[in-house]
């Protein structure tokens, strides 16, 4: 009996052993699955979040395509638009071609025919630019009176062309040496004493009975006086450099007036002075 007593005891305490150790098992697996549960949740939460954002970035991405889709179709229809253009645009530079080459067969037969009927003329002979072109009826009177209204218009290197032309044409005319003469006053006008002293001195060289040799004379003295340069122009000897006084040569007294105590004139002078014609205008 107290074996089977004995026996029960240790049968009880196994018993109590064994339901502790049950129990202690069920406790740790709860745990476990608890553990598990947990994890398992989270990444539920983490997947949830992750689709929304796919969820987002689809209606994003969706957004672009359509756009992109738009401003295709809208390239698409500007091509074809453009390639319109492009088709007018070679048609009418077709149609222009075309209007070119009629013209230009035109105008290819015109020139032919123009050619054909046309006949060479002679080349006009080159006329002096400044120089009057005169007639066969010119007149000596008709030249003068041209180179007078240049002279007077200060056309002076016109004037001096026309007065050359008549001198040229009628040497021996009453007027050659008026135009002489006039021929000197226009480069006098122009301050060029030089050649103004050389065409003075042509008028008493060339025409010794002419009117205006006096005047001419008084020209050279002042172009004499203007521009020490001219006073190498006059030849020694001559008889009409004796009537000009040289600047450089030397003075001298003349006789004075008893009663004024001023210079008495020659009668050469005194005639000079006094009954010195003009040339003729």
């Amino acid at each position: 009996m107290r074996r089977e007593g004995q026996v029960r005891a240790v049968g009880v305490v196994a018993l109590s052993m064994l339901t502790v150790t049950v129990a202690g098992c069920g406790t740790g697996e709860k745990a476990r699955r608890d553990a598990e549960m947990a994890a398992l949740v989270k990444q539920v939460d983490e997947l949830k979040k992750s689709q929304a954002q796919i969820t987002q970035d689809m209606g994003r991405l969706s957004g672009e395509l359509k756009a992109l889709d738009a401003q295709g179709a809208f390239l698409v229809g500007e091509t074809k638009a453009q390639a319109q253009e492009r088709d007018q645009l070679k048609g009418a530079l077709q149609q222009q071609d075309g209007a070119l080459r009629t013209l230009r067969s035109a105008l290819d037969e015109t020139n032919q025919k123009v050619t054909a009927l046309s006949v060479p003329s002679p080349a006009p002979a080159p006329a002096r630019p400044t120089a009057p072109s005169a007639s066969r009826d010119s007149t000596p009177e008709k030249l003068y009176a041209t180179a007078m209204t240049s002279f007077r218009a200060e056309e002076h290197g016109q004037a001096v062309l026309e007065f050359t032309e008549l001198i040229d044409k009628f040497p021996r005319h009453a007027l050659a040496s008026s135009a002489q003469y006039w021929i000197g006053e226009a480069y006098y006008r122009q301050r060029d004493f030089n050649q103004a002293l050389a065409e003075f001195q042509k008028v008493p060289d060339l025409y010794p009975q002419s009117q205006s040799v006096p005047e001419a004379l008084l020209k050279v003295g002042m172009c004499t006086a203007r521009c020490t340069t001219c006073r190498t122009r006059a030849r020694p000897g001559s008889r009409w450099c004796a009537r000009i006084p040289s600047p450089t040569r030397p003075r001298r007294r003349a006789r004075s007036s008893p009663r004024s105590g001023r210079r008495a004139a020659t009668p050469g002078e005194a005639r000079l002075l006094t009954d010195l014609p003009r040339p003729l205008y």
